[in-house]
């Protein structure tokens, strides 16, 4: 479920200039913790079906609004039977009838979860490369200095199974097959994930954790290895100083009873 702040959506704030009065804003808190500003600008159509002449005008604006956050970030924007929806990280517009804004809303804020919580563990899986050129000699062999930084490997490797889990769960949304029969907001949601291309980020994203989780396994293993042979190594020294004890006292035994006879 999407909300905004306590709860509700924080309809009638105060506007952006530029856009028109009818807008209303909304601040949404997705559930992957993001915060979403989105505007819906209702817009009637003419009788004939289609969009007035104002719709291009209103869809610029929405376009600057929507950039001027994220100059970095790509804006997608999509024009879809009437209504035109502008989207980047953190901010959206949708622009329609009234009759169809709530579905509008509903899709590009779906769509905004999703992404965001793909970018946040995309973001994971470049965190966790960053050390695979440097960890990557411990799955080969472990020595004595490496092994006391066993914890560190360890804590990566749970990171990288708890992406993995994260990115198979959220594999049924991102792969989802067209709704049929298409509604207005499934082809949004498909423009959407098409554009910002979805399932081939969710695709590497696996690769890029598949990768880190089998190199921190096989940490994981050749420190376990380590582990076994040191202290194998520490009873076969303990065995061989029980050894020389029990000999020098033995020594120490048949020198007394020489000396004694």
């Amino acid at each position: 479920m999407i909300v905004s702040d306590n709860d509700q959506c924080d309809e009638g704030r105060q506007l952006p200039a530029g856009l028109p009065a009818e807008a209303v804003l909304r601040r949404l808190l997705l559930p992957c913790g993001e915060e979403l500003l989105l505007v819906a600008m209702p817009q009637e159509h003419d009788g004939d079906g289609q969009p007035p002449h104002g719709t291009p005008l209103l869809a610029e604006a929405a376009t600057a609004w929507v950039a001027a956050a994220t100059p970095a970030a790509t804006v997608i924007s999509v024009p879809l039977y009437g209504c035109h929806v502008v989207w980047a990280p953190g901010r959206a517009a949708v622009i329609g009838a009234p009759s169809r804004l709530e579905a509008l809303a509903t899709a590009v804020t779906d769509f905004a979860d999703r992404e965001a919580d793909l970018r946040h563990l995309e973001q994971r899986c470049a965190e966790l490369l960053e050390s695979l050129d440097r960890d990557a000699p411990h799955a080969f062999a472990v020595d004595e200095r490496t092994f006391d930084q066993r914890d560190a490997l360890a804590a990566r490797f749970r990171e990288a199974v708890a992406v993995r889990g994260r990115l198979a769960r959220a594999a049924p949304a991102v792969h989802a097959p067209p709704v049929h029969p298409p509604t207005l907001a499934s082809q949004l949601g498909e423009r959407l994930r098409d554009r910002t291309r979805l399932a081939e980020r969710h695709e590497f994203a696996v690769d890029r954790a598949e990768l880190a989780e089998r190199l921190y396994e096989a940490c994981g293993q050749r420190a376990a290895e380590f582990g076994i042979a040191r202290r194998q190594q520490g009873l076969e020294w303990a065995i061989v100083v029980l050894l020389v004890i029990q000999t020098t006292l033995l020594i120490v035994d048949l020198l007394a009873r020489g000396a004694a006879t």
